[in-house]
């Protein structure tokens, strides 16, 4: 590709993480990832993420042991004392809106699973019944506590009795 064709593409982030391995190495095909990642914070810091992991695992597979020496120890202990350190880009992130981003992202799939299991309950409930529970269904013209008495409902008669029998009290 020429460079005139680089200067007028951009990529987007996923693209941008499919070539960090071209980008760490150097190589000639990490150009639009290199300019992706210098206008992409997020990028950026997960670039850095993946510098570390590369050179963690090269460190571990190399053949001679590595030992640290004092002044490591010395820039350890004064790191742990300063305590932890945001970044002016750390705090960008931590905006009212990324903060809502990140929430929406792990709450829509909580959302979705809640919403199939009350469609599918509606459906179930919702369900004529079959010819089987018909006998459970209790009829309309009793009580509802009918079925443990086994009463019929009241009719009009026995509620104006009912309250000429209140009042004469």
């Amino acid at each position: 590709m020429s460079n005139a064709v680089h200067k007028h593409t951009t990529i987007g982030c996923r693209e941008a993480r499919s070539r960090f391995a071209a980008l760490v190495e150097e190589r000639s095909e990490a150009d639009l990832a290199k300019q992706h990642v210098e206008n992409c914070s997020r990028c950026a810091l997960e670039l850095r993420l993946f510098s570390l992991q590369r050179a963690t695992l090269n460190a571990a597979a190399a053949p001679e042991p590595i030992v640290p020496d004092e002044d490591f120890f010395k820039a350890l202990r004064a790191r742990i004392a300063r305590g932890p350190e945001l970044s002016p880009r750390r705090r960008e992130d931590e905006s009212w809106a990324g903060a809502l981003l990140l929430t929406a992202r792990q709450l829509i799939p909580a959302m979705a699973a809640l919403l199939l299991l009350i469609v599918g309950a509606t459906l179930l409930w919702n369900q004529a019944p079959s010819d089987a529970n018909q006998a459970a269904v209790r009829p309309r013209e009793r009580v509802v506590f009918s079925d443990i008495y086994d009463y019929p409902a009241p009719t009009r008669d026995d509620v104006l009795e009912t309250l000429v029998a209140v009042e004469e009290k």
